[in-house]
């Protein structure tokens, strides 16, 4: 049973400081550890609780490199509030560039397994631990994701409607981020995940998606950016820094609810559209070619959408996100 004991509250008693660190869960085979790295900075003045995260899935980076530049530029002298940074939650999983961690046997997707088990499979554990020690303790989070090895992913925000205190922080969150295209999440769309758990423990959560290929490199400091700058605007909207920002013309932003569409054959995988076409019910936005260049399957538009995200590998497997498509809402 995982036993190990983090007091946030002592941690941030002590204003105006910073500190980061790791945390260790659990011995390996080698001795080595399982471990939760952090990142605090406690302001000088009392203030929300924000925690932002990254690498739930391990492959999933550009997220946590923001919040590490965030984390090095904020002075805790000019800051209200505390900001809790964890780079990569499933550390497992980041260390080996893959989405799940390779540990575990049964390759759970760790944001499939909120709130955790303190008695199960590692990646249940350290979602356990993260849940207890550190989600329930937020006031707000911003969980960053992105399209991994083999997805890319417009840049976007998760909102609730506004229509209770509680979700109208996510709406603010999302008008600040300077993102664009906006999933509202009313109907969550995984059971386990970790916005729909911290939801049920009154902690708004917030998703930033963005990016991916991640064995690539012509946008990763683009979307690094991206995210610093959307966790800079959030923290100026809740009067944790000082300062203005910009926000994004309401006619510029996209509302969308998104359809996971997989698959049905595997080949080569043929686009026929550009992130953020509009492409309307039935038309093709891919072709499965076989490897003897034979058509073998298409995928088409399951109703009038934007492209919001693309299977972007050369070869796709049946089974596998071909696009992700969001309907206007």
């Amino acid at each position: 049973m995982l036993t190990k004991k983090f007091n946030l509250e002592e941690v941030i008693a002590k204003r105006n400081q910073k500190q980061c660190g790791f945390i260790d869960l659990a011995q390996k085979v080698d001795s080595s550890q399982v471990r939760l790295p952090y990142m605090i900075v406690c302001g000088a003045e009392d203030g929300p609780v924000l925690l932002v995260d990254c690498c739930v899935h391990g492959d999933e980076y550009e997220g946590a490199e923001a919040i590490s530049r965030i984390y090095n530029q904020l002075d805790p002298a000019k800051m209200k509030g505390t900001f809790i940074g964890v780079p990569a939650v499933n550390l497992e999983a980041f260390n080996a560039g893959e989405r799940v961690a390779p540990i575990d046997w049964t390759h759970l997707d760790m944001n499939r397994a909120f709130p955790g088990d303190p008695e199960g499979i590692i990646t249940s554990r350290v979602s356990y631990f993260y849940f207890e020690n550190f989600v329930k303790k937020a006031d707000f989070c911003i969980s960053f994701h992105g399209g991994g090895n083999g997805l890319y992913m417009e840049p976007l925000i998760t909102y609730t409607s506004p229509n209770e205190s509680e979700v109208d922080i996510s709406y603010r969150a999302a008008a600040a981020s300077g993102l664009k295209v906006w999933w509202n999440l009313d109907e969550a769309p995984f059971a386990g995940s970790l916005p729909e758990e911290a939801r049920k423990e009154g902690v708004p959560c917030s998703v930033i998606e963005l990016g991916g290929q991640g064995v690539r490199v012509d946008h990763r400091d683009e979307m690094i950016s991206i995210s610093a700058e959307a966790i800079e605007n959030i923290m100026k909207e809740f009067d944790m820094l000082e300062g203005s920002y910009e926000k994004v013309p309401q006619d510029e932003i996209k509302n969308v609810r998104i359809k996971y569409v997989h698959a049905d054959d595997g080949g080569y995988h043929k686009l026929a559209v550009k992130a953020m076409d509009f492409v309307k019910k039935d038309q093709v936005c891919s072709e499965i070619v076989d490897i003897f260049g034979q058509k073998v399957n298409e995928v088409v538009a399951p109703f009038d959408c934007y492209i919001v995200g693309f299977w972007s590998y050369a070869t796709i497997h049946p089974g596998n996100w071909a696009f992700l498509f969001g309907e206007p809402v």
